[in-house]
């Protein structure tokens, strides 16, 4: 017993107690790099939208912006819980739901406000349909990298559920980022192709978070 008490003096002797916001912080500070170079992609690769200052009157630009970043918060808020042992984020898919029922139920009513077919189209397609979500997934792409170096020294216990929501909170940062150079109004573009762009994010976060985060 002697012997057991002395291990256990040895192990707790140089513990030195953590911060309250010590998680919190870190994650901080793994996504400020992330969102600068999203943010220099979107400013010097893409180029902000021609008509933003225009753009900012229309109702249709916040929901637009809106949206991404009401899932990012979800998604960070998620990480944070799974990146400790035994996290289980469980209100966050219905949060994404209803965030996500919101918007196409604003992007029903525009359709339905639609002069004509032509317009509606618009609405749908945009000009940028086929390219949109590969452009998350690039600005996406560093906040991924700093989503995971956050997990990488946390204790996620779950690696496929944590890679998931580190998927989903850089996608959908990547989007809010790239919304503002985003020259598309329609909300039902926003519904189908940012979601797809964030989508593939979130898997791409879950196949990987299933081979890295691994203990």
């Amino acid at each position: 017993m002697t012997k057991t008490n002395d291990l256990i003096e040895d192990l707790v002797r140089d513990l030195r107690p953590v911060r309250r916001h010590a998680l919190a912080s870190l994650l901080a500070r793994a996504l400020l790099p992330g969102m600068a170079l999203s943010a220099s992609f979107v400013l010097f690769g893409h180029g902000l939208r021609p008509d933003l200052g225009a753009a900012l009157s229309v109702p249709a630009f916040w929901v637009k912006s809106a949206y991404p970043l009401l899932l990012a918060l979800i998604g960070l808020g998620a990480l944070l819980v799974v990146a400790r042992p035994g996290g289980r984020p469980l209100g966050s898919v219905l949060e994404v739901a209803i965030v996500y029922a919101l918007l196409v139920a604003l992007a029903v009513l525009q359709l339905r406000q639609a002069a004509s077919p032509e317009e509606s189209r618009r609405l749908v397609m945009g000009v940028s349909a086929l390219y949109c979500p590969l452009i998350i997934l690039a600005t996406g792409a560093p906040l991924m990298a700093a989503t995971f170096w956050f997990l990488r020294r946390s204790a996620p216990t779950a690696p496929t559920l944590a890679g998931t929501l580190a998927g989903l909170a850089a996608g959908a940062l990547g989007a809010w980022t790239y919304s503002w150079g985003c020259i598309e109004n329609g909300l039902p573009f926003v519904a189908l192709w940012y979601t797809l762009g964030i989508g593939l994010c979130t898997a791409l976060g879950g196949l990987m978070g299933r081979f890295w985060l691994r203990w």
